[in-house]
């Protein structure tokens, strides 16, 4: 699978906004409030950073994990739309830039599954093999 610079980049981003949402989230006085957004935003963060090194290094399993990465950033999204803050407008918006992202992994893949079973160029084993014949022939 080819990687796009741009999907790695909004997978890391969102990993490093939530880390750091749910840090100052952490500080909040009234940190009772914040429990569940706190850790949807850390496991929103470790997925992400997750999917992240799998779709650069070529995994199989990048597909598997987009999936609850897709479903991961669905619930903290969800939660942090709760607040009314700038910083929680951020964290929606990163979340919802990122499940995009993660659509676009399984596209790629199931691109990739339809070129490799209906391939549109004509390998290049199958003309080596032809003219390897008219050069004996001739």
């Amino acid at each position: 699978m080819i990687w796009k610079k741009e999907i790695y980049e909004t997978l890391t981003s969102c990993a490093t906004l939530c880390d750091e949402f749910a840090t100052e989230c952490s500080r909040s006085t009234d940190i009772e409030n914040w429990y569940r957004c706190i850790f949807l935003n850390l496991d929103c963060a470790d997925i992400c950073r997750q999917v992240a090194m799998l779709y650069v290094r070529g995994s199989e399993n990048t597909r598997l994990l987009a999936k609850t990465c897709i479903e991961v950033c669905e619930k903290c999204a969800e939660e942090t739309c709760k607040f009314d803050s700038e910083r929680c407008r951020q964290v929606h918006a990163m979340c919802l830039q990122t499940i995009q992202s993660c659509i676009g992994i399984l596209g790629m893949a199931q691109d990739q599954e339809l070129e490799s079973a209906n391939p549109s160029v004509t390998p290049t084993s199958l003309f080596y093999g032809i003219d390897l014949r008219e050069t004996l022939h001739n």
